[in-house]
This record gives C-alpha cells, structure tokens and sequence, in this order.
C-alpha cells in the first residue's frame, strides 16, 4: 500500500515540477493529497535511509566481532598447542565480558586456571587482540583501582570510535594473524623478535629488526607501598564524615599517605639518591633501608626501617602541599562519593624532583613522540610517574601511579602490496599504589589499539620523566 502512495507522491511531485503544467492547471483535491501525503513519504525515506544505515552498522559488527565462544575456542586451541609442544600450555578457568552501556562486548577477561595469568582478548577484529595479560593472578573487572577504571575507559573509546570503520588497519589484521598461529603479546617473550612467514624481504634479512626486550618491576621489585596502615602513621588525623572509608574507620586514625606522595616515594627508593626533605637527610643508606612492605606499626618507632619510611611519605606530603581529607566544604562529605582521599596537584612532581637535583619534566602521554620517549626511559631503567584523569572535577577518577615494567615487542610485517614492515608495540606494567597487589603483575596496552596511529580518547594522562643528575 505504502509504495503505491509513494509512487503516486512521486508522480504528482514530478507533474508539479513540469513546465507544461502548473499548479493551477491541478484540481484543489490533487493538491490537497499531495500536501497530505508528502510527510509521510519523506518519513519513509528517513526510516529507509535510517534502516541502511543500521544494517550497514549490524554488518560491521557481524564481519568484526569475536564472540565469547569463539574467542574461548581460539585461547584452547592455542593453549593446547602449547601443552604438546612446550608443557607449559595453560586450562581456561573461567571468562567474563566487559560491554559498554548497550551490552555490546568490547573484550573478554580469560582467567586460566591454577593461578597461571589471565588474557584480556578484543571482542572486535578492528582492535589489538591482546589487551592485557600475565602469567599470575586472575583479573578483576569490578576493582576499584582508579588506574585500571581509567584503562578500561580508554580502551571503551576505542571500541565505540572504530565502529564504524569498514576495514580494520593492516596493523590489526596482522597482529590478529600472528596471534592466531600462537605468537605476539601473552605468548613470546623471549629476547628474539618474532618472524612472520612475510620476513623473507631482502631488505631485513640484512638489517635485523632489533631483538624483543622485557624490563620487569622496577620499582615494585623494591617498594610493595601502599597508602595505608603504617604508611600514614604520621600523616594528619583523618576526619570521620559520611561514607569516608569502606569500613567506617581510618587505618591508624590518620588521613591516607595519597598517590602523589607514594608514586614519588617509590621512585626516590628506586633511585636511592640522598635527598633533603622538610629538613630531614634522607641518606641512601636510609633509603636503601626502607622496607618492601610495611610492618603496619602505628606509629613505627623512629630511626627504623618502618619509621624513615612513614615520616617520608608524610614529608613528601608536606613539600608538595597535599591537601588530606579531601571533602567538598560546603557539604562535608567527600568529593564524588571517592572516600576520604589525599589529593596533590600533580604539576608539583616536576617541581619537588627538580629542587632535589634530579632533572625532571612532564609529557602528554599520549602523543607518538612522546610514547617512544617514555619507552626509552623504562628501556634505560628509569621508572616514570603517571598521573589519568578523566574527569576534571571529580577525584575518584583521578589517579597517580607508577610505570615500572615493559616489554618492546617487535616484528616484520607484510602490508596490502606486499611490502615488509617493521612493526613495533609495547606493553606496561604498573606500580598502582593500590591494595591489590596482583593487579601489577598485569601487562597493559596503550598504544596503537586500532592502528594507523589513531587515537580515540577523552582522557588527561601526564608523564613525569625523572633522571638523576
């Protein structure tokens, strides 16, 4: 019925537009239907072109998307073959999805039995496979860590930003390939880059790509900090307001140490560089004597391990001006709902290395040139302080970590015309400061999620280089 009075619409439409008839040569009731029926013919168009488009859209993610079946089927095979060829293949345990607010997948948490790591996998063919993995430690979607929320936020941009690309980048389609036969990211990381079947170009069997590199912990081999119990033993009293910590009460009565003044804290560890702060002389050999964990003594008793440790952290407090109990003033209550927190301005950290003779400036995290100076600090064994927020005015979403561990990957490539590439991707592995500690051992990805060099993110993330001098 439709298309007879849309063909009759049409007709009518192109009797008006002739230059032998015009409107007047037309009978009022003609004109009269035409009027009547031309919003629902341009309706009908719309609804047409919306239903193109939407198939348009269900095609894209048909041909892209990984389901939770498929993507457990390809991780068994590919762990089975390693179980015959190397022992040491890994029993999936269980597997969760992570969606956006549709309920469309954007990756699934693979947690392997016996406490052997986890593989965070891509439900979309456009995207990196590999999104993070270890070999320890299961996963946990529902964490708390501010650091991890972030991550998953970033990765989540991506996921809506590429739908609607038809073609994923060459990239993607080959670190998709190497995955598949048991290669790449979670599977080699050994000192030797992985050759594909394509690295036969002459021109790399005589300029050797260089070799795959995994710096791990470096800080956290050192320093397993946290913000709590005995950290703050001589930070300020923490104030009681509504919903201020999980379990009602503060760990030693105090505020928390707070994420800038841990993060720098670490890193002056690593480095073990006599530094002056708020007039104490914190020797190397007092550095070097701080413990990797915590006794939780409140108060350790001074001139100890435990005791140096707890008065740095609250003396880095005080050099960077960090601001305890965090509440919103006019109501009270702490900001966002976080809990009590302990903020610093992040810009400070520059400041307070550069004032204790280390030479130290800050990076967009996220700019190509940029990434690869972060990589070549980690290279050289240098930690680097990270500060993400995605959310100007709230500080549950803001947080300040270190990037302790990477693994440079590399590999040779074969493009849509048959040219080798180099290709070359890292991974992160994170000091979070968080009370999960398994949650370190995670190797994260942050570059090149898509390919191409795109990148689809609301984020604020900084890098802060620190190098002694």
């Amino acid at each position: 019925m439709w298309q007879v009075l849309i063909l009759f619409v049409q007709k009518s439409i192109n009797k008006l537009l002739t230059v032998d008839h015009t409107i007047m040569s037309m009978s009022f009731k003609e004109l009269a239907l035409i009027l009547t029926l031309l919003p629902a013919f341009l309706a009908c168009e719309k609804e047409k072109n919306l239903n193109v488009a939407n198939q348009s859209s269900s095609f894209l993610q048909k041909k892209f998307f990984v389901s939770k079946e498929q993507a457990m089927a390809l991780v068994e095979t590919l762990q089975r073959n390693k179980r015959t060829t190397e022992t040491n293949g890994k029993e999936i345990g269980d597997i969760a999805t992570f969606t956006d607010r549709a309920g469309i997948a954007i990756f699934y948490v693979i947690n392997f039995k016996d406490n052997k790591g986890h593989l965070l996998l891509s439900a979309d063919k456009r995207m990196k496979p590999v999104l993070a993995f270890s070999d320890s430690g299961i996963f946990d979607l529902e964490t708390d860590n501010p650091g991890i929320q972030l991550w998953k936020n970033f990765i989540a941009e991506h996921a809506v930003g590429i739908r609607g690309k038809t073609e994923a980048s060459i990239d993607i389609v080959n670190e998709w390939r190497q995955f598949e036969i048991g290669q790449g990211a979670g599977f080699k990381t050994t000192d030797q880059p992985v050759w594909t079947p394509e690295a036969s170009c002459e021109y790399f069997a005589t300029h050797p790509i260089p070799p795959n590199v995994t710096i791990q912990h470096l800080t956290y081999n050192v320093a397993h900090w946290l913000q709590g119990k005995g950290y703050n033993a001589h930070c300020p009293n923490g104030i009681v307001v509504p919903n201020c910590t999980k379990s009602g009460i503060f760990p030693c009565g105090k505020a928390l140490v707070g994420c800038g003044p841990l993060a720098i804290g670490q890193v002056l560890k690593f480095h073990h560089k006599s530094v002056t702060v708020e007039g104490t002389n914190y020797t190397e050999a007092m550095l070097n004597g701080m413990p990797m964990t915590h006794s939780g003594d409140c108060p350790p008793p001074d001139n100890t391990g435990n005791g140096n440790l707890s008065h740095l952290l609250r003396d880095i407090g005080k050099a960077t001006g960090a601001t305890y109990n965090t509440v919103v003033p006019a109501l009270g209550v702490p900001m966002s709902g976080s809990g009590c927190q302990t903020w610093m301005e992040p810009g400070k950290t520059d400041d307070f290395f550069v004032a204790r003779g280390f030479t130290s400036y800050d990076l967009d995290f996220f700019n190509s040139a940029n990434q690869t100076a972060i990589k070549n600090q980690l290279l050289a064994q240098r930690p680097v302080i990270v500060y993400g927020s995605n959310c100007s005015a709230c500080l549950s979403n803001m947080h300040m970590w270190v990037i302790d561990g990477i693994q440079d990957l590399h590999a040779i490539y074969q493009d849509q015309n048959g040219y080798c590439y180099e290709y070359t991707t890292y991974y992160y592995q994170m000091n979070w400061g968080w009370a999960n500690s398994v949650q370190n051992d995670t190797w994260f990805a942050y570059d090149n999620i898509v390919g191409d060099g795109i990148l689809y993110n609301s984020a604020n993330m900084k890098a802060y280089i620190i190098i002694p001098n």
